[in-house]
């Protein structure tokens, strides 16, 4: 979920003002009475499934899937009228019910940038919308939530360490919302936390909404070409990890390490195969955890403003260190920060962030990047999965027996299939070859001629029998959703040696196919 960050101004600590309610905190008075904390409490989200059903159900899917299509028939004002309208009521049908609602639907705002232009800008907006929608839940439900869950977990000493509480939440998303706060930590400081607090009765809003998956899905295939039925299927089952804020807790906190100073042992061993990482990695910054039960999860607080800031063209919003830069070289520097902090975690940790909306990403003073929200991540024991790395390795070797064989190794293909191997080395291309030299540019029009490539009648074939492995679903959506935000900010990125530093699957398949690194650069430098 977005962090206060994403929201309408983030107040540095000193400026702060504190509520009634905040004043009274310290001193007993603001909380509800036990016997109210005790009692159950009521969901602030539609649960009914007949309700929710019938609400998405209603959405102008068949008229939002034909809206790029009509795109190239109607006038330019035309068919932003028609887009507006369209995207108006579905996100904000989508925000209103949150839950699994809105978490697909901010699945699909990675995506925006493949739309043709003359529809892209007012789904952008609507989007944007999505992630900074209004707080749904009552100040005094909150307060329960946070109370009881504290309690549980601190006993009566909760009260001495959460200090202050501002009962205005400053951001809210899916499952829960944020509010700033004052917490004593292990060492007797007080800090400056953010307290997300899910929503009551949002697991069963969520379960409500995984029936909806494929009609959600269906929207993106329209825009993009692409069959993601069964990706969507896999992909809602798993946001349902995302109610438990004790394993959000425990995995963000181990996320945290990878963007210490010191070099992890990962880094250590791509350095000594002579792989240099991209500068970058110490400046992301991740929150620390101090405390996380099912339903409340308090983290140092980021003083920063959203990555959609940027996208958005709001640069006069943009902290010291970014708000000096051009479009360009700030789009460049957060492309720089985002490889690492995409694929640093999964190599160090294990651990993959998974829901990379522009929400989930801070711009901070000084040229840093922030990143929030672990709810949604994918287990990546043992770091990227090598057969990815190895496949995109074959794959710009040109070797076609091996990617068919490492796609049966994955489970991507059946045994039994028979795919001619160049057809294969066409259709995936385009896709790798991002790595293919030092940097990459990306762009809305690239990430459209991609769409429209994968979606050629030639592939047919191909894409009938290659099916993404479920188990990989998650890395799989981290995969696209990193290409689509690098497209939407049009940047230029190391690709390749994010490649080479996090993936020793694609660092020996590199080596192996082409003489190793040395070789490898120097095609780079000819421009091969």
């Amino acid at each position: 979920m977005p962090h206060p960050g994403t929201s309408a101004g983030i107040r540095a600590a000193s400026d702060l003002q504190p509520t009634r309610r905040t004043a009274e905190m310290s001193e007993g008075h603001a909380w509800p009475s036990q016997a109210a904390a005790g009692q159950r409490e009521h969901p602030v989200l539609p649960t009914g499934g007949l309700r929710r059903t019938g609400r998405l159900a209603a959405l102008p899917l068949r008229h939002a899937a034909r809206t790029a299509a009509a795109a190239t028939r109607l006038s330019r004002a035309a068919a932003g009228q028609v887009a507006a309208r369209t995207a108006e009521q579905m996100f904000g049908t989508l925000g209103e019910l949150k839950g699994g609602a809105a978490k697909l639907g901010q699945a699909m705002s990675v995506f925006e940038a493949a739309m043709p232009e003359e529809v892209a800008a007012p789904y952008r907006e609507a989007l944007r919308r999505l992630t900074d929608a209004a707080p749904p839940m009552p100040a005094e439900v909150a307060l329960r939530v946070v109370e009881a869950d504290l309690a549980a977990a601190f006993g009566p000493r909760w009260r001495q360490r959460l200090v202050a509480f501002d009962d205005t939440p400053v951001a809210a998303a899916s499952i829960g919302q944020v509010h700033r706060a004052r917490w004593r930590d292990d060492r007797g400081r007080v800090v400056d936390v953010a307290v997300k607090v899910q929503y009551p009765g949002v697991g069963r809003a969520l379960r409500s909404d995984l029936r909806q998956a494929r009609l959600l899905a269906r929207v993106m295939g329209r825009f993009t070409g692409l069959n993601v039925s069964g990706l969507a299927d896999e992909l809602a089952l798993r946001i349902v990890e995302e109610l438990d804020y004790v394993r959000e807790g425990r995995v963000q906190g181990e996320v945290a390490a990878a963007f210490t100073r010191r070099v992890p042992e990962v880094i250590a061993e791509a350095r000594a195969a002579g792989a240099r990482e991209p500068r970058g990695r110490t400046r992301v910054t991740v929150p620390a955890v101090y405390a996380a039960t099912p339903r409340v999860l308090l983290t140092g607080w980021l003083d920063g403003v959203s990555l959609s800031t940027l996208l958005d063209g709001r640069t006069n919003l943009l902290p010291p260190g970014w708000r000096e830069l051009s479009r360009g070289d700030a789009a460049d520097l957060v492309a720089r920060l985002l490889g690492p902090a995409i694929y640093a975690p999964p190599a160090v940790t294990g651990w993959m962030h998974a829901d990379l909306h522009p929400g989930n990403f801070l711009l901070l003073p000084g040229g840093r990047l922030g990143m929030v929200d672990f709810g949604a991540v994918a287990a990546t024991p043992g770091g990227i999965p090598a057969p990815f790395g190895q496949l995109a390795a074959a794959v710009l070797a040109g070797d076609g027996p091996s990617v068919v064989g490492l796609a049966r190794q994955v489970g991507a293909l059946a045994p039994d299939a028979e795919l001619d191997p160049r057809l294969i080395l066409d259709l995936l291309h385009p896709i790798v070859a991002t790595a293919a030299t030092e940097s990459f540019t990306y762009s809305r029009p690239w990430l459209r001629g991609l769409m429209a490539h994968l979606t050629q009648p030639r592939f047919a074939p191909a894409l009938r029998n290659l099916s993404p492995p479920r188990e990989y679903a998650l890395v799989w959506r981290a995969t696209l959703s990193a290409a689509g935000l690098f497209a939407q900010l049009g940047a230029t990125a190391p690709t390749r040696g994010f490649h080479l530093a996090y993936s020793p699957g694609f660092r020996e398949g590199i080596a192996g196919g082409d003489g190793g690194f040395d070789r490898a650069d120097q095609s780079v430098k000819r421009g091969a």
